[in-house]
This record gives C-alpha cells, structure tokens and sequence, in this order.
C-alpha cells in the first residue's frame, strides 16, 4: 500500500468518527430534552364524574379530579371543586369532560332553567302523554313542530288541524305529581319549549281552546313549511253538509189542488161562505 493511499484511509476514518460522534451527541441532548419534559409533574383538573344534563346545578357528586400535564389541559379549565360546584351547566357535559368556565353559568348565579333561555326568548311547560310527545322520543335540545286541532262553532261543529308553530326547540321534559279525580297521586309528563312570547301567546291558546300534538324533526332540517291547515269536511269530502240540498224524493206524485169557487151567503143578518169546487 502507497504512502498516498494510506493517508487517505486514516482521513476518512477520522471524518467518519467524527460524523458518528455529532450523530450521538445529538441523540442524547434529544434524550435528555423528553427525560426534562416527561419529568414535569402533572396537574390536577376539574372533570364530569357522570354526564351533567344542562341545566343541571353541578354537586361534589358530579365532578372528580384526574392528573394530566399541564400542555394538555386548555385554557378556562376548571382546577379546583370550589369554581364548579354550585354552578349550572349551560351544555350537556359528558363523563371525562373538562370542566371549563364559559360551559358554565358565573359563579353566585341563580342557575337552573333561566340559563337556557336566550334573551327574547321564554320557556313555556306542556302537560304531554305518550301520544303527544311522540311516544315519550321527544328529548331535550330536539325540535318539534306543534299541531293543534279546535271545532269550528260557525261552522256546524266543523274540525280543524293546523301547525301553529314549527321548528320550536325543547330544553326540557320531566314529570310532575298531581291529583286524579279519585284523589290518587298520578304522574304527568312534561315539555319545556322555547318560544317567542307571541308564540306562546298562540300555544296558551291552542291549549285550551283544542286539543295539541308535538311533531318530531330531524336535526338538520331548520325548514318552515306553509299549509293551510284541513278540516273534517276536506279529509273526508262525504262528511260535508249540503244545506241547501233537497230532501230526497219518494217516488210519489202529488197532485195539484183543484180550483174552488165560494159564495157569501146571507140568512138575516148572519153572513157565510160556501165553497163549491169547479
């Protein structure tokens, strides 16, 4: 082997361990950087222990505290049961969930149901059976439409069905105790729709004056229907009453009255009519 060749081979050997030394230096710096990392302790945070309803005001039962890093829990995270508890949720919140503070009513609030009302809105309860909420489907945060059928007083005991309101949202359904004719404790179902206050002007109204039925939507149709409404008489065309149609005839002939003739008589001071026919 050449003097030249020899000197090139040491080069490169030099050069390669070089290579191989910045290689490893770089992969312990980048080692002992995670090691700095995953050696930060972590944190406790506020979580839903079971799914909170919204509206619900939040108890020590509702939350739990689990520890995670600080670079993954997000801003507005509740960390202490002092800034939830006695809150109300505006959402639903889901078991494992961050409790977070715009999810939340302000702390010393009033809570309860006026936090789901927008403002210009208001909440209007309806006494419901399984017919009319759809067969108890109806839940919270779907929509319905609001169908209500009256009699027609000028119109010889005519019915009507007609969709007074659409796209009404519920916020709530429950159950209340109240008093049967007997006397006995029964329970009632409950929907709470959100209306505007001539809207629930209009379902006061349909309430008593007639009978009402709640009809379910799917999610994403936010469309407004017209529709005239039908009554009995254009459901069914052979109910209509024809006033003005003759009675029905029985197949026999009156004759025409025959023509008279009458004659005043006179018997003293008496006077009378005889009638003759012609």
């Amino acid at each position: 082997m050449s003097k030249s060749v020899a000197f090139f081979v040491l080069i490169l050997a030099i050069f390669s361990g070089l290579v191989a030394s910045a290689a490893m230096l770089k992969y312990v710096r980048t080692h002992a950087q995670a090691n700095e990392l995953s050696a930060v302790p972590p944190v406790p945070v506020v979580v839903a222990a079971s799914e909170i309803a919204a509206g619900t005001m939040i108890e020590s039962q509702h939350i739990q505290f689990v520890q995670r890093s600080s670079e993954t829990i997000p801003a507005g995270a509740i960390s202490a049961a002092s800034e939830a508890v006695g809150r109300t949720a505006k959402v639903t919140l889901y078991p494992g969930e961050v409790l977070m503070n715009h999810r939340l009513t302000p702390q010393g609030g009033s809570g309860g149901l006026p936090t789901l009302i927008p403002e210009g809105y208001r909440a209007i309860t309806l006494r419901v059976d399984d017919t009319i909420s759809v067969a108890g489907f109806v839940h919270p945060g779907d929509h319905v439409d609001v169908l209500t059928t009256v009699d027609l007083p000028d119109m010889d005991g005519e019915s009507a069905t007609k969709a007074i309101l659409q796209n009404v949202k519920v916020i709530a359904t429950g159950q209340e105790i109240e008093r049967s004719d007997e006397n006995k404790p029964k329970t009632v179902s409950t929907v709470t729709v959100l209306t505007t206050l001539e809207q629930a002007e209009r379902l006061t109204l349909a309430t008593i004056a007639g009978t009402i039925r709640l009809v379910l939507r799917n999610h994403a149709d936010h469309q407004q229907s017209y529709t005239p409404g039908i009554t009995l008489s254009g459901l069914i065309p052979q109910s209509r009453r024809e006033s003005s149609q003759p009675e029905p005839s029985t197949g026999i002939a009156v004759p025409p009255p025959r023509p008279v003739r009458t004659v005043q008589v006179y018997r003293g001071g008496e006077k009378s009519e005889v009638t003759f026919p012609r």
